[in-house]
C-alpha cells in the first residue's frame, strides 16, 4: 500500500522541484494551487521511484492523479495493487486530452468525464498584455475608465511592508463569503497565503488608489505559464478588476520566457465565466475524471 503523505508548507519545495522538472500549462500542476486547495480536496502525495502521485478526493471520490516523474508505469502499478488491497476503484481526477489515450494504452477500458466548470482558461501573453484590437474592446475600455477615474494609481509587489494592509483589506472585504460557503473557504486560503507569503513563494501585486489598497493578484510561473491564483478587488472602483489583471501581468510576465498565462476555472459561475471569455482564451484547457475498469 502506498504511503501517502498530507500535503504541508514545508512540502512546497518538494512540490515546486517536480513540477519545474516537467512543467504544464494546467493549473493543478503548479505548487500554489496544489497547496492552497491542499484542505478541501484533502490533497496528500507520494514519491514513488522519483515520480510524484497525488491523491485527492473530487466529488466523493478518492482520487489520484497522473503520474508526474521518470517511472510513470512504475506508478502506475503501484496504484493498481495500492487500490485493490484498499477494494475502492482507481480513479484518476485532472486529466487533460493529452493523457487520455496514454491511460487508455496501459489500462485498456476507461471512462472518462470532463466537467466543463473545470475547465481553466489558457491565454496568450501578449494578446493579454497588449488588448489590441475591437475584441478587446470591452477590458480595454475597463482599464482606460479605472486610469481616467483614479489619477492617482499605483502597484506594487507584494512584502513584508504591505502584507499587513493586504490583510486588512481581505478581513474587511468579504467577497460574499457570508453568503457562500466555497467564498468563506476561498477568503480562508488567501488569509493562510498572506500570512505565510514567504512559505508559498509565489509572486504578487498590489493596486492602490491614493493610499488605499484596492485589489490584489498573487500566483507564480511554471516554465512558460504564469498562473493567476488569486485575484481580489473592491469592485465599487469600476474597472478595478481588468487593471489588477493587466499590471499583474506586466510586472510578472513581460520577459520572453512567459508565453501564456492560465486564470484557472470559473467553477460554474456565469458572471466570472462571462468574465474570463471577454478576453477570448486561446485553449479551454480540459480536465477529466477517468474511472479504470478492474479485470479481477
Amino acid at each position: 500500500m502506498i504511503n501517502f503523505k498530507k500535503i504541508e508548507l514545508t512540502d512546497i519545495p518538494v512540490l515546486k522541484a517536480y513540477f519545474s522538472a516537467y512543467p504544464s500549462r494546467q493549473c493543478d500542476r503548479s505548487a500554489g494551487a496544489t497547496a492552497m486547495w491542499r484542505d478541501y480536496f484533502e490533497n496528500s502525495f507520494a514519491v514513488i521511484d522519483g515520480t510524484i502521485i497525488f491523491s485527492s478526493r473530487f466529488k466523493d471520490e478518492v482520487c489520484f492523479s497522473f503520474p508526474i516523474g521518470k517511472n510513470v508505469n512504475g506508478a502506475f502499478d503501484a496504484l493498481e495493487a495500492h487500490c485493490k488491497e484498499l477494494g475502492i476503484p482507481l480513479v484518476f481526477c485532472s486529466v487533460n486530452k493529452a493523457e487520455l489515450p496514454l491511460l487508455d494504452e496501459r489500462f485498456g477500458k476507461i471512462s472518462a468525464n470532463a466537467d466543463r466548470d473545470w475547465f481553466d482558461y489558457l491565454y496568450e501573453k501578449e494578446a493579454m498584455l497588449n488588448l489590441s484590437g475591437r475584441k478587446y474592446g470591452t477590458p480595454r475600455n475597463h482599464i482606460n475608465k479605472f486610469k481616467k477615474l483614479y489619477t492617482d494609481w499605483s502597484f506594487e509587489p507584494i512584502s513584508g511592508d504591505n502584507i499587513p494592509e493586504l490583510i486588512e483589506f481581505t478581513k474587511n472585504f468579504t467577497f460574499g463569503a457570508d453568503k457562500d460557503e466555497s467564498a468563506m473557504l476561498e477568503l480562508q486560503m488567501c488569509m493562510e497565503v498572506l500570512e505565510k507569503y514567504n512559505a508559498y513563494a509565489m509572486q504578487g501585486g498590489a493596486l492602490r488608489v491614493g493610499k488605499k489598497i484596492i485589489a490584489y493578484s498573487i500566483g507564480e510561473t511554471v516554465g512558460d505559464t504564469l498562473f493567476s491564483h488569486i485575484e481580489k478587488a473592491d469592485i465599487s472602483y469600476a474597472g478595478a478588476y481588468q487593471m489588477l489583471t493587466n499590471q499583474f501581468l506586466h510586472m510578472y510576465a513581460e520577459g520572453d520566457d512567459v508565453k501564456y498565462v492560465n486564470r484557472e476555472e470559473d467553477c460554474g459561475d456565469e458572471g466570472l465565466r462571462k468574465s474570463k471569455l471577454s478576453y477570448h482564451p486561446v485553449e479551454l484547457i480540459e480536465k477529466n475524471t477517468v474511472f479504470i475498469e478492474r479485470n479481477d
